[in-house]
């Protein structure tokens, strides 16, 4: 029986230059070393967030490309708007992967920053579900081998689009079960209505996440820098439109999601109107149909001389008069749908 070897764990750092992988699992002085080492060759680093060694990291490298404070407290924050900005040294990209917890119908958000430079990429993300930073990028080492850091920028970032569109997915799942329950013709319950208000808040952070994003991604696009090589060139660029197309969709479909949600609001209320008005007219009806049996028998209540009034006959006669004006009335009210 073979017993296979264990999967090695993806590298957290890699120096490589076109197909040739020159290192991995280099930090702080020795990636730099190593860079310096081999002109030619291109880097990635991921680093976890929120922990005192990634911040010490990040100074080090805020101090090697000359950030300013601005800068580092910007690749810090945990503000979850989506930032980019270009300076001399580098470009920086502050944003937030997603996922939803289904259960208690909730979005979190992940923080991601990126520093990109012509030969390295410095990312602080933490892994979640399918976001694993590190395994993505060790897997995509043939597209990094022709475009270098930028092609390393993008498949961060379509990581990141991937993730608003699996929420966006869920959401329209979401929001067509609820619209399945009005086409009953009945509105909705009140546990329907409480999810439906959940999901309306998932999406109003959805949104919030993803219309900055809609400008960042334009920026990258035109921001390519010259040190890309022109083989690649052209196809980094059609890549990042790919991907501004993408996200295009993904916050058309938040916006569209919105308009949905306050359509199943709409109906449902219209729904209720409408079964609440039935049940006026119903009670309405029936009130009628025991209104007038009670008109008779006050009527022939009061005391006064009635013909018959006090005989056996009399007795039989109004109470055919108050059942026949009972049926009469329920009759009419069925046929014309009241009751």
């Amino acid at each position: 029986m073979t017993i296979s070897a264990p999967a090695r764990p993806a590298p957290l750092s890699r120096v490589w230059s076109h197909h040739k992988i020159i290192a991995d699992d280099l930090q702080g002085d020795d990636l730099s070393d190593v860079l310096e080492m081999h002109s030619d060759a291109s880097a990635w680093w991921l680093l976890p967030r929120d922990s005192d060694y990634a911040l010490r990291e990040l100074r080090g490298v805020a101090a090697q490309l000359d950030l300013d404070e601005f800068a580092l407290r910007d690749l810090t924050s945990t503000d979850r708007r989506a930032k980019f900005d270009q300076l001399e040294s580098a470009r920086l990209l502050i944003t937030s992967a997603i996922s939803v917890d289904r259960e208690r119908t909730v979005l979190q958000d992940h923080p991601v920053a990126v520093i990109a430079t012509d030969r390295v990429l410095i990312c602080t993300a933490d892994p979640f579900g399918d976001f694993r930073p590190a395994q993505l990028l060790a897997g995509k080492q043939d597209w990094l081998a022709d475009g270098g850091v930028e092609a390393a920028l993008q498949v961060v970032v379509a990581e990141i689009v991937a993730s608003y569109e699996e929420v966006a997915d869920w959401l329209e799942d979401a929001s067509d079960r609820l619209a399945s329950a009005l086409f009953e013709e009945r509105p909705l319950t009140k546990d329907e209505q409480l999810w439906a208000f959940r999901l309306r808040t998932v999406l109003s952070h959805l949104r919030r996440i993803t219309e900055p994003m809609r400008a960042v991604i334009a920026e990258l696009a035109d921001s390519l820098p010259r040190s890309v090589p022109k083989g690649a060139r052209a196809g980094l660029a059609r890549h990042w439109r790919l991907l501004e197309q993408r996200h295009g969709r993904v916050a058309n479909a938040a916006d569209a999601l919105r308009e949905a949600l306050s359509s199943v609001f709409d109906t449902s209320l219209a729904l209720a109107d409408v079964r609440l008005n039935s049940i006026m007219k119903k009670l309405t009806g029936w009130a009628a149909v025991i209104a007038v049996p009670t008109l008779v028998t006050g009527f022939v209540g009061q005391n006064v001389a009635f013909p018959l009034v006090g005989t056996h006959v009399g007795f039989w006669v109004y109470l055919a008069l108050t059942v026949a004006s009972a049926v009469l009335l329920y009759l009419l009210f069925r046929r014309k749908d009241w009751i």
